[in-house]
């Protein structure tokens, strides 16, 4: 397969700093519109000063975050299988590696959809919904998940091979365009003075933007189709071993990360619930800001993955490892300046959500402590970012459960038990600290055991 001349070079030629901030610019911004117009739903639920529908967004948190968890698998995992493959120069592979990816995640996100409608009730209620929460909650994921879940999914798989195929300012385009139209459509959709729709309002609002990227994306599909290395079509789709599991074990960490974050707070929002919906709605608020230096780091993660996939496979390990430490110094620089401005201006940041008393004393204390972890977010994420790209499974796969489940899960237990909720908001830094130094444990390994080789085809 013959490359367009303009991704030839920023995949071969391109200085590394100019390769990588050319592919992870788009990112970043979609990552940042996407945050943006997530905290929006806060943002303007919490104008109508009802903590019961805030907290029904912070609940429905977890349930979303699986269909992310899912498109990585299948975005994540088939970009960087598909990547490899072009680093190869093998055409058929890049086909079926985006047929598999594409439509794998198209029944996945239908199945998941058909199971919330038939058990509502009881996910609302597992999600840690009370009396008080449990209608808001239902209404809001049935727009955002039942009939939401597919658009959602798709669109955050398409983004991924979009990227991959060196388009990342289509892909960049489609998410920040659909960022925005949420965020118009959320004040006409929530307040009197509109529909008075509240918290419905603001489920109906994603799910309206949602599709009309979905729309977006299938359109330039279809329009790019002759040039595009990204065509799924039908006829390529396989189970073949080396696509199949080439795509699910590069995706796998990335999919637990995120599935294990849903549990996690699902397991915080239930230890949170006996002190009332002020403290789930500050946990709610910080954690969407404490995701704001996390959101560039994902955004420069999937930009680097296509840059990572190709010189890994294309015997380039010099410039795999000098686009990582790159990107490991912007990500932890943008951390360190977040941290600053959080813990002196914990106090105003949370207000803008909510200013009620209980939610902003809460929120404060928790956003000051959560915060500290960020730098070492930052460089864990990329680490793992490294080992997905370059098919290195394993140790992506640690890191990724150490991060999210293995430890934060047994720490918030032991943490609630001995300092009652308070002790909740410790448990990030001190989980984020030991996942750092198994990365550099784990790193250290990978780079003396022939990082240079390419891996197999099938990931492992």
């Amino acid at each position: 397969m013959e490359m367009e001349p303009r991704k030839k070079y920023i995949y071969e030629e391109a200085a590394v700093s100019k390769a990588v901030v050319t592919m992870i610019a788009p990112a970043i911004l979609s990552q940042l519109i996407s945050l943006v117009y997530n905290m929006a739903d806060t943002f303007f639920v919490g104008q109508l000063g009802d903590p019961n529908q805030v907290a029904a967004v912070s609940i429905s948190a977890p349930i979303m975050l699986v269909l992310t968890a899912l498109a990585n698998l299948f975005g994540i995992g088939g970009a960087g299988t598909l990547s490899r493959f072009l680093g190869k120069g093998d055409e058929d592979g890049v086909r079926k590696a985006a047929a598999f990816g594409v439509y794998g995640a198209l029944a996945t996100a239908v199945i998941l959809s058909l199971l919330a409608a038939v058990f509502h009730t009881f996910v609302a209620v597992l999600l840690g919904s009370d009396e008080y929460t449990v209608a808001f909650t239902k209404s809001y994921t049935f727009w955002t998940f039942i009939l939401g879940g597919v658009p959602t999914m798709m669109n955050l798989t398409l983004a991924h091979f979009i990227r991959a195929d060196g388009a990342a300012k289509q892909a960049g385009f489609a998410l920040s365009a659909g960022g925005v139209l949420n965020m118009l459509l959320d004040p006409v959709f929530i307040f009197d003075w509109g529909l008075n729709l509240g918290v419905t309002g603001a489920a109906i609002a994603t799910f309206i933007s949602n599709v009309a990227v979905l729309l977006y994306f299938v359109f330039s599909l279809v329009k790019n189709r002759a040039t595009s290395a990204v065509t799924p079509i039908p006829r390529h789709f396989t189970f073949a071993r080396d696509i199949s599991l080439g795509v699910i074990g590069t995706g796998m960490p990335g999919m637990l990360q995120t599935l294990l974050a849903s549990v996690s707070n699902t397991v915080l929002n239930q230890l949170a619930k006996p002190f009332g919906s002020a403290a789930i709605s500050a946990f709610g608020i910080a954690k969407k800001l404490d995701q704001i230096p996390m959101s560039i780091t994902i955004g420069m993660s999937q930009g680097i993955v296509p840059l990572m996939g190709y010189s890994h496979s294309a015997g380039r390990p010099e410039r795999t490892r000098r686009v990582l430490g790159f990107t490991v110094l912007l990500a932890m620089g943008f951390s360190v300046l977040c941290v600053v401005v959080y813990e002196i201006f914990a106090g105003p940041l949370v207000r803008l959500f909510l200013d009620e008393p209980g939610t902003v004393s809460y929120g404060v204390y928790f956003l000051r402590v959560m915060c500290v972890s960020t730098p070492l977010m930052a460089a864990g994420f990329l680490m793992i970012t490294l080992f997905q790209a370059t098919g290195a499974s394993r140790p992506a796969l640690i890191l990724s459960v150490l991060r999210k489940g293995l430890v934060d899960i047994p720490l918030m237990l032991l943490m609630n038990l001995f300092i009652p909720l308070y002790g909740l908001s410790y448990v990030q830094p001190m989980t984020e600290f030991i996942a750092m130094a198994a990365a550099v444990v784990l790193y250290l390994r990978f780079a003396r055991g022939g990082a240079a080789v390419p891996p197999n085809n099938t990931g492992r």
